[in-house]
């Protein structure tokens, strides 16, 4: 079990087996060079890769990691962050150059859908959304890891608020059932953070640079930056809100 601190918050779930947050499900090798990125819908793990050769996002299999598909990225070198939102779309981000976008893409073939312009780099996008696999997106968060803010955005491109994080978040994922963003940036832990910007959560990662996060079912997919791997974590559901004197090492119970 790993040793983890969660901060105004305890853990809950229903079922017999005992879990911890983080705890280590499955993991894969990333399919390309530097990895920076992930979604999920409820069939595809897709993940972005800096490769030397071509900035690609990979189609693979959410049990298995294996790829059976692969497009160029919107913005090539540039593209930072990717959110699946339900219907087949698939959000990717630019970041370093600008003009900044963020761009609505085919889940399927990478193409095209609209864009939008953006006055801050984004380096992550998560969904705000209802459901696993995207289900009821309203809304997109949006990372700018410079300045540790975080832009929610409407699907129109428009900024409807923005609050500081405590901490630097290179990609993000939006966790439904807690309501928490999660991310880090060159950092051996993930941190889990409201929506308002109060730390709630963390846990160690099981390799240093973790850059890319994605949310589904009671799960984390992390990508591990140097080492070139997707971890598949435990994610429990946290009540925020409930302020015990001291957590210490803290166990989940669900399925």
């Amino acid at each position: 079990m790993r040793e983890f601190s969660v901060i105004v918050a305890t853990l809950w779930a229903a079922g017999a087996a005992f879990a911890g947050l983080g705890d280590v499900v499955a993991s894969w090798f990333s399919p390309g060079d530097v990895p920076c990125a992930v979604a999920r819908s409820n069939d595809v793990l897709f993940i972005y890769c800096n490769d030397p050769m071509g900035a690609m996002v990979y189609r693979m299999t959410p049990d298995t990691g294996s790829v059976y598909g692969s497009f160029y990225a919107m913005e090539g070198k540039n593209t930072r962050g990717l959110a699946y939102a339900w219907g087949d779309h698939l959000w990717q981000g630019k970041a370093y150059v600008s003009p900044y976008y963020v761009y609505d893409t085919d889940a399927g073939s990478g193409s095209l859908y609209r864009s939008f312009s953006q006055a801050v780099p984004c380096y992550g996008l998560a969904p705000l959304a209802t459901g696993d696999g995207g289900l009821g997106t309203t809304a997109l968060f949006m990372s700018d890891s410079l300045t540790s803010t975080i832009y929610q955005l409407t699907l129109g491109g428009s900024v409807q608020r923005s609050f500081k994080l405590p901490r630097q978040m290179f990609d993000i994922a939006y966790d439904w059932r807690s309501k928490l963003i999660w991310g880090g940036q060159n950092d051996p832990y993930v941190y889990g953070c409201t929506t308002t910007g109060s730390l709630a959560a963390s846990f160690p990662v099981p390799a240093q640079m973790p850059y890319g996060y994605a949310y589904h079912g009671q799960y984390l997919y992390v990508v591990t930056h140097m080492t070139r791997r997707i971890w598949k974590v435990h994610c429990p559901i946290i009540n925020v809100g409930i302020g015990p004197s001291s957590m210490g090492r803290v166990k989940a119970i669900f399925k």
